[in-house]
């Protein structure tokens, strides 16, 4: 019997692995008889999925097992963005969403994320008894019903339909195309592909678009060195801005006009700046340990309140659904608005970002030196090291051995030590180092942000020296 436990965001596997038939069918046999005690009991299931290999074979499998236990389901007609599944769950009563995805993981992954009925990525008070009813039924020896996908209970949806139409009310789409900026659209061969030129036209070229369950030989994932080939193309000075978008769509990634890559934390607070600043709409942030201290100091400045969670957009997703919430956000690249979706949405942040360049009539590179002298300066790097799981163990022991008493790093004070999420030690000067395993591979991450990439590199190799490795 496979141990399928949820992560950050779902489960994953390594497909014909532990990602295989059995073992979907078996997730979606414990959602389908625990579905009966969900308050939303009845109505329908929406189930997405993006471009990786199996994912439509799974999405059709899970449809016919939601089928055979009596559950209305609806599936879509193509590969779509996971947020397309939550703003589908949200605006027509959903009883749940279940998307077919690994994220932005290496291709030989896949899994399924859960959304819950307000469109919000599934909390560990949701997966838990998933995950406690297919130990039971494994350990019953139950088996999985399917049926065929016909008749009333059986149904899709157009993924380029409503939700499109929806995403072009965000955002002033004749500014951004009389604005005349030249936009590149990168979505890494994943399910972001052909909705740029939705709303764009002619104003956008596409790359990396095929249908390639390899994705070109990169991870979809919008961080250097993935986005490399994108880097190149900027480089040209053809274009003014490349929005790009993870394997399914809910993270974003940016590069200016000179070929700079522009980090996720400079969107997040980009996107802050803009919705108070040009919408005049405010309320209290939410963002993961892992994110930038310039959210903490724009809160400040607009005087909103800030909350930190672990990290996972499981744990900021139902603090969306909160009253008074203008958006929540993370180091990864996902960032969601409460008024559209209390999801991450990469397609929506794109059309936010080419916007307010539109609006302020500004480059993205101006853009962000402006927010630098602002509330920076601010730099920023994450290494993930690929360990076994022994390695990993063991330097889990020894930083939780010192974290403690380290009281000053790389000749800085530390003030506050947090344990939310890993070991998080922030410096008097609100530079700060986390070092954490991932939750859904096995590899430890060091995180640092500083005044300058030197010390960002000092703070790094102290993570190591913290870690004995």
């Amino acid at each position: 019997m496979t141990n399928i436990k949820f992560g950050t965001d779902g489960w994953r596997a390594v497909i014909g692995e532990d990602f295989i038939p059995e073992n979907i069918t078996q997730v979606i046999q414990a959602f389908a008889d625990i579905y009966p005690n969900l308050p939303e009991a009845g109505k329908p299931i929406y189930i997405g999925y993006d471009r990786r290999a199996q994912s439509r074979e799974s999405a059709e499998l899970i449809a016919s097992v939601l089928v055979a236990n009596g559950i209305k389901t609806i599936l879509a007609k193509g590969f779509c963005p996971t947020p397309c599944v939550s703003w589908h769950v949200k605006r027509d009563g959903g009883a749940a969403g279940i998307m077919v995805t690994a994220s932005h993981n290496p291709p030989k992954w896949n899994g399924i994320k859960f959304k819950e009925s307000y469109g919000g990525a599934a909390s560990p008070k949701y997966t838990d008894p998933i995950e406690a009813r297919i130990a039971l039924n494994q350990s019953a020896g139950k088996k999985p019903k399917t049926a065929k996908l016909q008749g009333p209970l059986f149904s899709e949806f157009d993924p380029h339909g409503a939700y499109v139409e929806s995403l072009k009310g965000w955002a002033n789409l004749k500014l951004i195309r009389d604005s005349k900026f030249k936009i590149l659209a990168d979505p890494m061969y994943g399910s972001g592909s052909d909705y740029f030129p939705e709303f764009f036209e002619d104003a956008v070229t596409q790359i990396h678009t095929a249908a390639d369950t390899n994705f070109g030989g990169i991870q979809p994932e919008p961080i250097i060195p993935h986005v490399n080939e994108a880097i190149e193309v900027m480089k040209s000075r053809k274009y003014d801005i490349c929005v790009i978008t993870d394997g399914d769509a809910d993270r974003i990634g940016a590069i200016d006009e000179k070929g700079n890559y522009v980090t996720s934390h400079f969107i997040f607070s980009l996107l802050i700046k803009h919705l108070v600043e040009s919408r005049k709409w405010k309320g209290r942030v939410i963002k993961s340990i892992t994110t930038t201290q310039m959210i903490n100091r724009l809160c400040r400045k607009y005087g909103m309140e800030l909350t930190t969670t672990p990290v996972g957009f499981k744990y900021i997703s139902p603090a969306l659904n909160e009253p008074n919430v203008l958006m929540g956000g993370e180091e990864s690249g996902g960032i969601g608005i409460p008024r559209h979706v209390c999801e991450r949405d990469g397609l929506l942040c794109g059309l936010l970002l080419t916007e307010l360049m539109a609006m302020r009539e500004r480059h993205l590179s101006e853009l962000v030196d402006e927010l630098q002298k602002e509330v920076g300066p601010c730099f920023y790097r994450r290494i993930d090291m690929q360990l076994d799981h022994n390695t990993i163990d063991k330097a889990r022991a020894s930083i939780k051995a010192q974290a403690s008493s380290v009281k000053e790093l790389c000749g800085m004070e530390v003030k506050k030590l947090d344990l939310i999420d890993g070991y998080h030690f922030l410096r008097k000067d609100d530079s700060w180092l986390l070092v954490r395993p991932s939750g859904t591979e096995p590899l430890l991450r060091t995180y640092a942000e500083a005044r300058s990439m030197e010390e960002v590199e000092a703070l790094l190799a102290a993570a190591k020296k913290l870690i004995g490795i």
